[in-house]
């Protein structure tokens, strides 16, 4: 029995009563036998959308457009949300580096705009197309809820994108190592890391709006050995306001990631 099967075997159990509706990718990297859920159903990414930008600003590192210590400017405007330099008032520089690490680690938002700015909405969406995804686009800049275009993406797309990370076809050798390290250091690992066993190593990004709790990862030990995607939306039981408790959403993606983890034998 393969990966695929054992989790499968799995997962009615898992999805029984879940408070919200699921998209969920998930395959073993050497298996690459897919275990999909709505896979397909576009949904909005939220901060999931930093891990293609964070590959799309390498590539343009690899290009020779910028390097990693190029410094960028940021704006004194600056988007709220997640993230740090909202508050930070007296940075106004710093290199894409540290952008795409606060981008990724703490979510920042406005890190995610300064990256975006550098690289570019077309560059960006030729790394989608390159990467295989679909149903994903990045048309305006985190929270900029005015502006036109959307941004979209689907449990597949979110599997694809770090399948082809890890198995290094998104960068070459030093830029996927340097990706990888950025994915392990997150501090938001209250969803699919959140019921590992000490022994397990996830390279996650996790993303929320409201009604939405996602979080996509690599999981495995010393190195990543399988990929899952798991985008919730519709959540019927979200504290109406701040400080009402939290959905149990949290702990049901947790159990996910552990059955992911248990599949691989």
């Amino acid at each position: 029995m393969g990966f695929a099967e054992r989790l499968e075997a799995s997962l009615a159990e898992a999805r029984r009563d879940f408070p919200g509706r699921i998209g969920f990718a998930a395959w073993d990297l050497d298996e690459r036998v897919p275990v999909l859920v709505e896979a397909e159903r576009e949904v909005h990414p939220a901060s999931t959308i930093k891990v293609l930008v964070m590959i799309a600003a390498l590539r343009e590192v690899h290009a020779g457009r910028f390097a990693l210590d190029t410094e960028v400017p940021l704006p004194e405007q600056r988007a709220g949300g997640f993230g740090v330099l909202r508050e930070l008032r007296g940075v106004h520089r710093l290199t894409l580096a540290d952008l795409i690490t606060l981008m990724i680690v703490v979510s920042d938002n406005a890190a995610t705009n300064a990256v975006i700015d550098t690289v570019g909405f077309p560059a960006i969406a030729s790394c989608a197309e390159d990467l295989g995804c679909l149903a994903t686009r990045v048309e305006r800049r985190l929270m900029d809820v005015d502006a036109p275009g959307r941004n979209t993406t689907c449990a597949l797309d979110q599997a694809r994108i770090l399948d082809r990370l890890a198995t290094g076809r998104a960068l070459p050798v030093a830029l996927t190592v340097h990706a990888l390290d950025v994915l392990s250091r997150q501090q938001i690992r209250d969803r699919l890391p959140a019921a590992l066993p000490v022994e397990a190593r996830c390279w996650n990004k996790t993303g929320e709006i409201q009604g939405s709790r996602h979080d996509v990862a690599l999981i495995g030990d010393d190195r990543p050995r399988a990929v899952v995607a798991v985008l919730v939306d519709e959540l019927t039981d979200e504290p109406s306001r701040r400080g009402a408790g939290r959905s149990p959403v949290y702990d049901r993606i947790a159990d996910l990631g552990l059955r992911v983890f248990r599949a691989l034998g």
